[in-house]
């Protein structure tokens, strides 16, 4: 089996030693997860891996409207999608 925090160019060596390096500083994600070794040999749910291969399909951010909307109006920029279909036409 590979072991990610033994592969050369990967941040998990840092994440699973708990030490920052030059690239990777461990602080902001060290609270969410306790067992680094553990949440990298973790399997995936289907649901999960379902949902990352969709989004990575269509270039939109995983998440719920509440996470999107503030991405939204930062990039200025619709995120979330639109009604399906051609949109009416206007009257003038």
């Amino acid at each position: 089996m590979r072991r990610a925090w033994r592969y050369r160019w990967s941040s998990a060596a840092a994440h699973v030693a708990g030490r920052s390096d030059t690239l990777i500083h461990t602080n902001p994600l060290a609270g969410e997860v306790n067992d680094w070794r553990r949440f990298l040999m973790a399997s995936d749910d289907e649901a999960t891996l379902h949902a990352i291969r969709l989004h990575g399909r269509t270039g939109r951010p995983l998440g719920e409207a509440g996470f999107v909307r503030p991405l939204e109006r930062r990039l200025g920029r619709r995120l979330l999608p639109g009604a399906p279909g051609r949109p009416p036409k206007r009257r003038k």
